[in-house]
């Protein structure tokens, strides 16, 4: 979409200017980050190009400048440059960068940036051309409810109630006016009886309501049902009776904490902790909590992040394996990052007595952890069952 966002320190101003004017030549639109608390969310059609170096590494916004980057990550518009050699933050340590440390090739390394913009694009495109032609890809129209087997459209219907009142109707409108020819000629007769003359009026009466009702009905009366008001085919279906609640002394303990339909549950750890991660997984699945756990080697691609943030936004739950493996694995932190944003209930387990590093204390400070340092191996999966519960 040639839009790119420059995420760069304040102290690299120099190196931002030049990268923006090369870029701005091959066609770009650049937006700087001048922001002085906080960066903006990354933005669904622009990249985000991350300018890396000891500055931005000393920096007081670095947790915000590598949480800005996961965000783009996350996404899959993410290109990471170096300006110098300085080691990449926690979280983006698993990325490839572009090196643009050595002046003389700046240009060349703006030309690989330009590449890796255009490779972002196509790829952007080809995943919404494929979500345009996959069933499912798009939010199809809702499909018009089909008619009823037999019925006929309004016209046809009102239609039909004036040809059944030209037959039947005007059957019995005959038979009355015949009734009441019938009795004028007892209006004739020289003393015709008081109860003749009142079989004549109501004959008349009834003459004249056959024809209003033919025309119509009265004013504010019920017209047919079956000439405007056509009735469905078959009745709604009835709605389903309340669900009891369970008694009281059907509740059961802490075995049962999970009969319901359990939200899913996010766990982030680091692989080389998996002997200890994997049976407290195991108990916490047995219970019936539906849990997310990724056991596979993969990569920090755009699959990955697809994958990772898709998982995370269907949970309910985040929960951190912490040990001092975990504090050092990129994956978890762009985990941690991705369920903060999304407002996921975090849930750190502390495993060992590792210093929880600042990169992470951000988003841990405020939260309740379960310490599980000092717990028996055995009773380690029960107390973690139990923290998922509340």
């Amino acid at each position: 979409m040639r839009l790119i966002y420059l995420l760069a320190s304040d102290a690299d101003d120099a190196a931002a200017a030049e990268t923006e004017a090369l870029l701005k030549q091959r066609g770009y639109q650049v937006r700087r980050a001048d922001e002085t608390l906080a960066f903006p969310p990354a933005r669904y059609q622009e990249i985000t190009l991350a300018l890396w170096s000891k500055s931005a590494q000393s920096s007081l916004k670095q947790i915000l400048f590598t949480n800005r980057a996961i965000d783009a990550w996350a996404q899959g518009r993410l290109i990471f440059a170096q300006l110098d050699h300085t080691l990449l933050p926690c979280g983006l340590g698993d990325i490839g960068t572009i090196d643009l440390s050595l002046a003389s090739a700046h240009g060349a390394g703006v030309g690989k940036i330009v590449d890796a913009a255009q490779a972002i694009d196509r790829a952007m495109e080809a995943q919404r051309r494929e979500a345009a032609v996959t069933p499912g890809g798009g939010d199809p129209a809702p499909p018009r409810a089909a008619p009823e087997a037999g019925a006929l459209p309004p016209k046809v219907e009102r239609g039909s109630g004036r040809s059944e009142f030209s037959a039947g109707a005007a059957l019995l409108v005959g038979l009355v006016t015949a009734a009441a020819f019938g009795s004028l000629g007892f209006l004739t007769m020289p003393a015709a009886p008081v109860l003749l003359l009142g079989a004549a009026a109501i004959a008349w009466g009834g003459v004249a309501g056959a024809l209003v009702g033919a025309l119509g009905g009265f004013p504010g009366g019920r017209k047919s049902a079956q000439a405007d008001e056509p009735e469905p085919a078959t009745a709604a279906p009835a709605p389903a009776p309340p669900v009891p609640e369970p008694a009281a002394s059907e509740v059961a303990g802490e075995d049962d904490l999970f009969n319901e339909t359990p939200a899913q549950v996010f766990v982030s750890y680091s692989r080389s902790n998996g002997d200890i991660v994997y049976p407290l997984v195991a108990e916490v699945e047995a219970a019936g909590r539906d849990v997310w756990i990724d056991r596979e080697e993969l990569q920090a691609g755009a699959s990955r992040a697809g994958m990772i943030v898709r998982a995370i936004r269907a949970s309910d739950t985040f929960c951190l394996m912490c040990t001092a493996e975990a504090f050092q694995s990129d994956n978890v932190r762009r985990e941690l990052y991705i369920a903060d944003k999304y407002k996921r209930k975090l849930l750190p387990v502390r495993l060992d007595f590792a210093q929880v590093p600042g990169d992470f204390e951000y988003f841990l400070n405020d939260r309740q952890w379960l310490d599980l340092t000092a717990t028996d191996p055995g009773e380690r999966a029960i107390r973690l069952k139990v923290a998922l519960g509340r």
